[in-house]
């Protein structure tokens, strides 16, 4: 009887760990591009954010503004070789887990969003999501009426570029 109690918390004890480590993601970041990292070969794309792909340019106070090389140098000032941590939400077509990441306690996307370096992508977000996405608009909409990053600047949005340039 005792035996089959023990084998019994011992099971629940390993589901528990094994579903949970299959949701969370975590280590030292290597960035790729303004919404996309790496965590141990892991590609992971940051939840409900888009950001101007690496090539992408635009135009701001009259002169060329190279909007993807800023998204990318801000989000590896924030994460870069740092220890970070992604609840998955989603997996894209790209077999990217799509994730709500923090270092420390700051939500990643959330600053992204709050800085201007990136835009809300809500499209793609599965109806069961942990992203407080009221505190997202807030956000965007405050950047937008500062005029930080993209929201100061002449820019394509990320997704219309890179419809515009698959083929290149």
């Amino acid at each position: 009887m005792i035996e089959t109690r023990l084998v019994g918390a011992a099971l629940a004890v390993l589901l528990f760990t094994a579903s949970s480590a299959a949701a969370d993601y975590s280590g030292r970041a290597r960035v790729i591009d303004g919404d996309t990292f790496s965590v141990r070969q892991q590609r992971i794309r940051i939840a409900a954010i888009d950001a101007c792909e690496r090539d992408q340019t635009g135009t701001k106070n009259g002169v060329i503004w190279n909007c993807g090389i800023e998204a990318r140098r801000f989000l590896a000032r924030m994460i870069d070789g740092k220890h970070v941590r992604c609840i998955e939400v989603d997996r894209d077509q790209y077999k990217r887990l799509v994730g709500q990441c923090f270092i420390d306690n700051s939500d990643i996307g959330l600053e992204m969003v709050k800085a201007g370096q990136a835009s809300l992508l809500l499209r793609y977000l599965p109806r069961s999501h942990p992203i407080d996405l009221d505190q997202y608009r807030r956000a965007e909409a405050s950047a937008r009426q500062r005029g930080q990053g993209l929201w100061g600047a002449q820019v394509e949005s990320p997704s219309s570029y890179r419809r515009s340039h698959s083929g290149n």
